[in-house]
Formats: structure tokens, C-alpha cells, sequence
């Protein structure tokens, strides 16, 4: 009765987000670009509320926004370099300490073209729709295997619903409960597993590498709209014959799958240690309480405290906040803007988190068990 109920309560905001959805996959051009949606509605927030103009004035003044394509083409410089001594390194002896080493490095710049992707996603790197997408082709399809246009769609709904207990792809998993609300969701078998949901996240982290690939090939192959499908399917193919000549090159058998799978589960550890600190555990969105755009989205984002190696290896998404509500602005701007956007935040009574990498992680592991708590101890 308690899962019929807040079904019944909950699907009229859950037929909103999908029909919102819906009309974004009908527009090609809004599914290359998430900035502009997202900054678009920021000018126009749900209250009279002029605080975002103000901060984007501020930020703006500061030069915080203008494009950076010097910092851009370094990134793609050595994001080049890196892979081609990847595979150079792998190829280059049999021994298995270096093949580990290598497929742990493939990993690491899996993630490192993922991040550069997502930039190129919110027009950081170029600002009309043709760089947009053949850069997006040769990033994701290409370089990962990934459908650039199905995660562009993904992560625009993230970024239009932060938390939402239903139309945030990023907080809406089968075998987890990120909100008390989607116990009720959940079915018995599912629940077995959101018990202990603090225990397994990790576990269940090393399958994205394959869920990343089966969403990109369902939409691609699949029967439903998808723009540009042609040119998607042939780099996800070409992305596969591209790995299977380097596995094929490694000595045998043993070593691909040393290789494959090393590399693989690198990736999946390495994209969620990056991405579950931006939003796990913090504020939900719901249509009851509504915000508008500036609170909505620092209230609920994280920041990871900076430093040059943070920087680097969170491809800048540790300043989650700043991010979001500046999606367009150049990732080696946010560090700048941060002090500034948390000095604003603080000066207009809105709540600014941020912690370190370590107390990020012990806040997600915290959320996760204090969530679940209801599923294992159900009469307390």
C-alpha cells in the first residue's frame, strides 16, 4: 500500500521529466549542448529572485568567463601523447608488471578523454555545434566506445533535475536508494541488496565500464530517434576493431585479458571515485519545495577541496558547485571563481559545502548506510 501510494504521489513529476525529456531528443542541436539549455534557465529562475544574474555579473567581471582554446588544445596535446605512450608502453615488453601498468594507465586516460568529452559537452571548448560533435565523435565513440549523444542526453537531464528523487538519471539506480523515497520504489529483491548498499557501491562501481557500452548500443541500434546514428555506430565499431588489433598485439590470450580487464575496471573505479562526490548524500530536489536555479544547484553539489593534483585528476569537477551553475566556463576558470562564488553564497544566506576527497567519500559511505537503515532494521 506504502509503494502504491508514493507511486501514485510521485508520477505526475516522473511524466514531467520524461515529457521534458522527450522534447530535448526532438531538438539535435539542444542535445549537443548542455550550457545553453542550463544557463538559459538560470536567467530565469522559478522565484524573483536576482541573486544568479548578480554572481554571473561578478564572475563575468572577473574575465572568469571567457573561452580558453590555449588550455584546451594543451589538454588535447597531452591527452594524445599520454595514450600513444599507453599503448606504446603496452606493446613495448610482455613483462606482466608493465602490461598491468600500462592497462592501468589505459584506464586512467579512459576517464581523462571522458572528462574532456563532458567539456567539449557544455562548449568549454568550442562554442558552435560542428566542433561540438566531431569533437564529442572522436572522444566518446571513438576513443571509449561510448555514444556521445546518448550520455549528452543523460547528463543534460542530470543537470536540469540535480537530485531529483525520480528524473536525475545520476541518483535513480535500481540496486541503491540515494533518497529515503525510493525504498518504496524498489522491489524485495532489490532491497536484499540496498541494505548493505554502503558496503556493495564499490562493487557495483566496476560494472559501469559495461553499463556505460550497453546504454551507448542500445540507443545507437536500437528502434528509438537518435540523431547522427550512422556516424555514431561506425566509431563505436571502429572503437572495438581499434581495441581488438591492441589486445590482439599483447602476446596471447592471457595477457588481452589481463590487459582488458585491468584497463576496464580502472576506468569504471576512476569515473566513480571522480563523479559520486558531486551530488551523493546531498540535498534533494523535489517540485514540494521549490528553489530557484542558483540554490537549487549549489544546495545540491559538493565541492572537493582543490590543489593542483585534486585539479588534475577530477578533471576539475571537484568544483562541482561552480560547474553547475556555470557550465560553460573553462575548467581552469573554476578554481578562481570558487572563492568568489562561495563568498556570494555565504554573504546571501545559502549554504556552500565543501569538503576534502577523503571526507567526501566518508560522507557518501555515511548517506548510503543512514538511508538504508529503514531496509535493515524495519521495526525501529
Amino acid at each position: 500500500m506504502a509503494h502504491q501510494t508514493y507511486i501514485a504521489q510521485h508520477g505526475a513529476a516522473n511524466m514531467r521529466g520524461q515529457l521534458h525529456y522527450t522534447q530535448m531528443r526532438e531538438n539535435s542541436a539542444q542535445e549537443i549542448s548542455i550550457a545553453t539549455a542550463i544557463q538559459t534557465q538560470g536567467t530565469k529562475p522559478r522565484d524573483s529572485s536576482t541573486d544568479y544574474g548578480d554572481l554571473k555579473t561578478i564572475l563575468s567581471d572577473a574575465g572568469l568567463r571567457a573561452a580558453q582554446p590555449r588550455y584546451y588544445i594543451f589538454k588535447a596535446i597531452f591527452n594524445a601523447l599520454a595514450v600513444t605512450g599507453t599503448v606504446a608502453l603496452a606493446l613495448w615488453s610482455p613483462h606482466p608488471a608493465i602490461l598491468v601498468v600500462s592497462a592501468l594507465l589505459f584506464g586512467l586516460m579512459l576517464t581523462q578523454n571522458g572528462m574532456l568529452g563532458h567539456d567539449v559537452a557544455h562548449r568549454q571548448v568550442f562554442r558552435k555545434g560542428r566542433g561540438v560533435a566531431a569533437a564529442g565523435w572522436i572522444l566518446g565513440n571513438l576513443l571509449m566506445g561510448i555514444s556521445y549523444t546518448w550520455w549528452t542526453r543523460k547528463h543534460n537531464q542530470h543537470h536540469a533535475n540535480p537530485n531529483h528523487i525520480t528524473n536525475d538519471p545520476d541518483a535513480n539506480y535500481p540496486v541503491l536508494a540515494m533518497f529515503p523515497g525510493q525504498i518504496a520504489m524498489r522491489s524485495r529483491l532489490q532491497l536484499r541488496f540496498i541494505a548493505f548498499q554502503h558496503y556493495l557501491y564499490p562493487i557495483w562501481s566496476l560494472a559501469i565500464f559495461f553499463s556505460m557500452r550497453a546504454g551507448s548500443v542500445e540507443q545507437v541500434f536500437g528502434r528509438g530517434a537518435m540523431p547522427y546514428r550512422v556516424p555514431q555506430a561506425i566509431g563505436i565499431i571502429l572503437h572495438w576493431v581499434l581495441v581488438g588489433l591492441l589486445l590482439s598485439q599483447l602476446g596471447g590470450w592471457p595477457e588481452a585479458l589481463i590487459f582488458f580487464a585491468v584497463s576496464q575496471l580502472t576506468f569504471s573505479l576512476y569515473n566513480v571515485a571522480v563523479f559520486a562526490p558531486n551530488h551523493k548524500g546531498m540535498a534533494m530536489m523535489s517540485e514540494d519545495e521549490p528553489h530557484d536555479f542558483l540554490r537549487t544547484q549549489v544546495l545540491t553539489a559538493r565541492n572537493v577541496r582543490g590543489s593542483w593534483l585534486v585539479d588534475f585528476m577530477y578533471g576539475g569537477l571537484n568544483y562541482q558547485i561552480e560547474h553547475h551553475l556555470f557550465p560553460s566556463m573553462s575548467r581552469n576558470r573554476l578554481a578562481k571563481a570558487q572563492p568568489l562564488v562561495e563568498k556570494f553564497c555565504n554573504d546571501r544566506g545559502v549554504s556552500y559545502h565543501e569538503t576534502s576527497a577523503v571526507g567526501s567519500y566518508m560522507e557518501i559511505f555515511q548517506h548510503l548506510k543512514r538511508t538504508s537503515e529503514p531496509v535493515r532494521n524495519p521495526t525501529q
